[in-house]
């Protein structure tokens, strides 16, 4: 075999090595189906992780292609043609996809309670207020995140936006990346590996996990500062890189764990840049925080730490069993009754994994993989074991690997590169949005097309004579309306009261994202009412109308049948009109 060809081979064993994290981590049901049992599909998962990583981190070197010119096979043009089409494909359908979990999932605290904190936490700040206070959902919750998490969605804020669409353009980053990757891999004539590449893209955008998290996920906007901290260590540009590694810890705490084996790094790499690299992680670190060290010191403590350890201590580890459902050791100690051992056992096991990663970058192995098993080692005995934790470490490995293609390799400057991919995620997610957000919604409601945006209060969908239609069970509901457009509208709705006494009438109110926009009285026949929506009420992306009703009867309790549900309107169309642009 060929050194082309053995270079191949160990780039496609990594690449499914990369994505089998993927798959093993949204696995839990097969699992369970193989294991039966109410906790160990969790166990299972993360045995299987932790042994997968460990052997990733271990052989790491063995599986890195192989220094020196690299063969070009043929026909690199046809197949750069073919990786574009299937990567083009594939991030497409992706984008829509995981848009689609934003349309249909509204930003409410019973889904997206962090969202709402971030969102709530920026309008304080931007009236002069401290954000790092106590949240009320109507639960307290508090704004443990720095400023590099929540600063990027300050953007989609600014323009009365879904702050969601920072979080979708984060998500996409990494697969556009590995995309690029395959790209020029294929242009190059090395099909297998890019290949490789587009199995690894499509093991990411296919999870099921991350599809779920799209729609209330936080962490995924600094997921680009996550790739540009790998590249930078991969080139060696050490003090760029401890600037990248403290902004990633102000970004999420949980990134501490990576800096001992970034600074062991820097110590065997380049002793004399150590101690700039530990003053660089620690400035950059500290100084974001700083305006909010002086404003309130308590408050910040008690958000990042005293908040949390009261949260999962006081309340999660006592009268929940969400930790044992979860992927790592801390269920397991939890369900021994060794809550007191479960921070010791933390301490424990990342020195063990930090002497492991010393010996190893001290005989030349890659740090990044070693950094990427220390945060794994972190997040499988971290509180609260949240399954999305594994997404920060499998993508740093995939960054990692992304390192050693031939767009990044040998490039002491990530800018371009990174810039470029954040440029192309960017464009997608607005292309996408443009193409599949109308300016006008129409609902036809009763149908199929309809019923991911009933919200809630809706029963299900009937038909009679030309109309579909679908009752409304109560005195709320919520109807979710897509719309690319913040111009003024009037939503237009047709429907008909249920009235026992035919001379009265159905009171309603509306609200827009909260906004209260009018009121209208519901006769018993089919009627259309309207309701004028300014632009302020409007954002880009989803819309939530809220209806509230004078009152709601079952037909049973009005001798008028044997149904139960109660009754008070049922709806046939919702649309948006917006006025026409005059022409000069």
């Amino acid at each position: 075999m060929g050194r082309y060809d053995a270079a191949s081979v160990k780039t496609t064993v990594r690449c499914l090595a990369l994505a089998l994290n993927f798959v093993l981590l949204s696995s839990l049901t097969w699992i369970g189906d193989w294991t039966g049992g109410d906790t160990e599909p969790y166990l299972v998962a993360a045995l299987l992780l932790a042994v997968l990583n460990v052997a990733l981190a271990m052989s790491w070197d063995r599986l890195e292609p192989d220094a020196g010119p690299r063969g070009r096979g043929s026909g690199g043009a046809w197949l750069a043609i073919l990786a574009a089409v299937a990567a083009g494909l594939l991030l497409a359908g992706t984008c829509g996809a995981w848009l689609q979990q934003i349309l249909i999932y509204p930003n409410e605290p019973q889904r997206a309670d962090q969202l709402i904190v971030v969102e709530q936490g920026i309008r304080r700040l931007a009236e002069g207020k401290n954000p790092y206070v106590v949240y009320h959902l109507p639960w307290d919750a508090q704004l443990s995140y720095g400023p590099v998490l929540w600063a990027p969605y300050v953007v989609p804020l600014t323009i009365h936006a879904d702050i969601r669409f920072a979080t979708l353009i984060g998500a996409l980053f990494v697969p556009v990346a590995c995309a690029i990757g395959a790209l020029v891999l294929a242009r190059r004539g090395r099909w297998l590996e890019g290949a490789a590449w587009i199995v690894v893209a499509a093991a990411i955008c296919w999870s099921a996990d991350l599809e779920r998290f799209i729609s209330y996920g936080h962490t995924a906007v600094y997921w680009p500062l996550l790739a540009g901290f790998a590249w930078l260590v991969a080139a060696e540009q050490w003090l760029p890189a401890a600037i990248a590694m403290g902004l990633l810890v102000v970004a999420r705490t949980t990134m501490v764990a990576i800096v001992p084996v970034f600074w062991i790094t820097v110590w065997h790499r380049r002793r004399a840049a150590a101690g700039a690299a530990v003053a660089l992680t620690i400035a950059s670190t500290a100084v974001p925080f700083l305006p909010f060290l002086v404003w309130d010191p308590k408050a910040l403590f008690y958000n990042f730490y005293g908040g949390y350890q009261n949260t999962m201590k006081g309340y999660v580890w006592v009268f929940t069993t969400f930790v044992q459902h979860s992927i790592g050791l801390t269920g397991l100690l939890l369900s021994w009754g060794w809550q007191r051992a479960v921070e010791p056992i933390q301490i424990l096991v990342m020195l063990a994994t930090y002497g492991a990663a010393w010996r190893a970058i001290a005989r030349g192995a890659s740090p990044l993989p070693w950094m990427a098993l220390a945060l794994l080692a972190f997040s499988m005995t971290t509180l609260w074991p949240v399954y999305y934790l594994y997404f920060d470490v499998f993508l740093l490995l995939v960054c990692a690997a992304l390192a050693r293609t031939p767009w990044l390799e040998g490039s002491p400057r990530v800018v371009g590169p990174w810039s470029v991919t954040l440029a192309l995620a960017g464009l997608l997610v607005v292309s996408t949005a443009r193409a599949t957000l109308p300016r006008a919604p129409r609902l036809n409601v009763g149908s199929p097309t309809a019923r991911p945006y009933l919200r809630s209060g809706f029963s299900g969908d009937e038909n009679g004579g030309d109309r579909n239609y679908a009752w409304i069970d109560g005195e709320r509901a919520t109807i979710l309306l897509p719309r690319r457009s913040r111009r003024d509208a009037t939503i237009e709705v047709v429907w008909g009261a249920f009235l026992p006494n035919p001379s009265a009438t159905q009171e309603v109110r509306a609200a827009l994202n909260g906004e209260p926009i009018g009121t209208a009285s519901v006769g018993a026949g089919w009627s259309q009412a309207s309701f004028r929506a300014p632009r302020h009420a409007w954002r880009i992306g989803v819309n939530q109308l809220d209806l509230e009703f004078s009152s709601a009867v079952s037909p049973r309790e009005a001798g008028l049948g044997d149904d139960t549900r109660q009754l008070s309107v049922v709806v046939d169309r919702v649309w948006v009109e917006t006025p026409r642009r005059q022409s000069r």
